[in-house]
């Protein structure tokens, strides 16, 4: 999967997302190499990583549009300040989709939301590794506002209220992209994902993180026969954090973890939990994935809305000192140093798969302690 995007506006946006080892494929944690474990999120190749920087726009979008929300209390010494990290949480304004080679991060078009008057984008479009790329798609106005595009490979709706409301929808079918034929061990697979810088407050200076997102399974179907390898092939759906150091001062400045919420795993009603390092990516970084039943006792298997809603805060504190007890972010055990970077969603496809995901509600933000 792909996962990278790390704030630093400077450093860590726009990365992929933990990986899969061109190999096996794990269980949100992701690594393409082994069963349980992988959200394989953008990975760049090549000695001393470091996560792409995002386009100066998209910053100056999201700073402009990051909200404040004071929550009062009956007192004023009671105040709380709630910060929406998540810019643009129902897609109105659309996607920079970004072109099919994975770690280039090239702008190759825009697809226009239900609201683009609202501002430039601030959502990427991701498409790694896909022979056919969406950008170009024309517009289908939908019944009640909604809008799609789609090519033979992938669709994405946005603002659909028929049947019923769903902010974002991704279908995808790697069966296009494979051209029928199983992914072999090391090859390269489909990614179809929205991804977003994101600058939380420092972790230290945090009270909670509420995230909660609704998501449905629409359609999935994975395809089996001669040369299917559980192991190896299969259709998930992550949503991933960066937890990076964005102290300047600090040494390990840049430093990160991809944090999972394991939302689908066609292998697993309930996806197992994995924290190992990230052996499909050169960042050989952290993948802490608690799992699915950390946040459900649902699964996207029965073709209902999963409702995920949760309080981060204390799954990510424990994912830094997992990180720090297993040798991982050695530069700096300071809190202080912490953010949420970036974050992103969608499909990663490794086998032969067809799926329609449906996503709203989604919510993500920072509670600020108390300080009179």
């Amino acid at each position: 999967m792909i996962r990278r995007f790390a704030i630093t506006i400077a450093n860590t946006h726009g990365m992929k997302a933990p990986g899969f080892m061109p190999g096996v494929i794990p269980a949100f944690g992701f690594n393409p190499q082994h069963k349980v474990g992988g959200v394989h999120r953008r990975r760049y190749r090549g000695s001393g990583w470091q996560p792409p920087r995002t386009p100066r726009w998209m910053i100056l979008a999201l700073m402009l549009t990051q909200t404040l929300i004071i929550a009062a209390d009956s007192t004023p010494a009671a105040q709380s300040k709630t910060i929406d990290l998540i810019a643009d949480p129902q897609f109105r304004r659309g996607f920079q989709v970004m072109a099919p080679p994975m770690g280039k991060k090239v702008p190759e078009g825009r697809l226009a939301g239900t609201n683009p008057a609202a501002g430039e984008p601030v959502w990427q479009l991701d498409q790694w590794n896909s022979r056919f790329s969406i950008a170009t798609a024309m517009p289908e106005l939908l019944p009640g506002g909604g809008v799609r595009y789609a090519n033979l490979a992938k669709a994405v709706t946005f603002g659909r209220t028929e049947p019923e409301r769903a902010d974002l929808v991704l279908r995808i079918d790697s069966n296009i992209e494979y051209e029928g034929k199983f992914r072999a061990f090391g090859q390269p697979w489909p990614h179809f994902l929205v991804e977003q810088p994101i600058e939380s407050p420092p972790l230290d200076q945090l009270a909670a993180v509420p995230f909660h997102l609704e998501a449905r399974l629409v359609e999935g179907k994975r395809t089996t026969g001669p040369g299917y390898t559980q192991d190896l092939h299969c259709g998930q759906v992550p949503f991933v954090l960066t937890i990076q150091n964005r102290n300047r001062e600090s040494k390990g400045f840049g430093d990160f973890l991809w944090f999972i919420v394991p939302i689908y795993d066609d292998r697993y009603r309930i996806v197992p939990p994995h924290i190992a390092k990230d052996i499909a990516d050169p960042s050989a970084k952290l993948i802490f994935n608690p799992g699915g039943d950390f946040y459900t006792k649902e699964s996207l298997h029965d073709g209902r809305w999963v409702v995920f809603d949760k309080d981060l805060l204390p799954v990510i504190r424990q994912s830094l000192q997992t990180g720090w007890d297993k040798g991982f972010l050695k530069d700096s055990r300071d809190l202080r140093d912490y953010r949420i970077s970036s974050t992103n969603l969608g499909w990663e496809t490794t086998g032969l798969y067809s799926g329609v995901i449906e996503f709203r509600k989604l919510s993500l933000r920072a509670v600020l302690k108390n300080n009179p």
